[in-house]
């Protein structure tokens, strides 16, 4: 119990230590002002919301509207993500071979990752390949923690009675200023301790009795970052 309160005692202290430098932080990137990622996010977000015809100045969303991106957005993710596991055994990234799940876990692994519940009623890496982890499951512990993100800065805007702003715009930076900066820097760290990141498949290694036992590996250390980053569950392995 004392070690309980302990670590409990370190996080408190951990996110008060943190919260005026990453919460002024995450306010200029939401207000729109210079943050020191401006010269390297802008020509990325740029090409993104030409893409999705907008702009980070312009198209303030009602809230029906803002809504509506929001769920319109999400059903696209999910059927993308349901085809890329369910049709893994056709793509790349598969050193087991692996086929498809059933069609119902494959369902209810979309929805759970989807709506960032992350239920997981498979086993790990002998049931997805790494391109199902990596492209489908990892992308959706992105997506999802922006989701999150972009919905409650629309509602505080509008509790301070600004405009709700433009989601897609939101949804973009939540993801190119914030998540993934901390989520590259937390997998570099991740690797500098010995978590695994390659595409090779599992190792076969002869323990000490002369038995055979293969070890899985993967590209672990990008997967649980943002697993644990985006308050995930789940798990990269078994």
């Amino acid at each position: 119990m004392g070690q309980g309160f302990f670590q409990i005692g370190v996080t408190l202290c951990l996110v008060i230590a943190i919260t005026p430098l990453l919460g002024r932080y995450m306010a200029r990137v939401f207000l729109g002002q210079k943050t020191l990622l401006d010269s390297i996010m802008n020509p990325v977000e740029r090409i993104i919301y030409k893409l999705v015809g907008t702009t980070p100045t312009k198209d303030d969303m009602t809230g029906w509207q803002y809504a509506r991106a929001v769920f319109c957005s999400n059903i696209i993710m999910g059927v993308m993500v349901f085809l890329l596991i369910y049709f893994q055994k056709f793509l790349p990234w598969n050193p087991l071979g692996l086929a498809a799940p059933k069609w119902d876990i494959t369902l209810h692994t979309t929805i759970s990752f989807l709506t960032n519940t992350d239920q997981q009623h498979y086993s790990g890496e002998t049931t997805l390949s790494y391109f199902s982890q990596t492209a489908a499951l990892a992308f959706l512990m992105f997506t999802s923690a922006a989701t999150g993100f972009s919905v409650g800065i629309a509602f505080i805007r509008g509790l301070t009675g600004r405009p709700l702003g433009n989601f897609y715009v939101d949804f973009t930076r939540s993801i190119t200023r914030i998540l993934l900066p901390i989520s590259i820097v937390g997998a570099i760290a991740l690797l500098a301790l010995g978590v695994p990141q390659t595409l090779d498949g599992p190792l076969k290694v002869t323990t000490l009795e002369g038995a055979t036992q293969y070890i899985a590996r993967g590209p672990v250390a990008s997967f649980e970052i943002i697993k644990q980053l985006g308050e995930n569950g789940g798990g990269f392995l078994g």
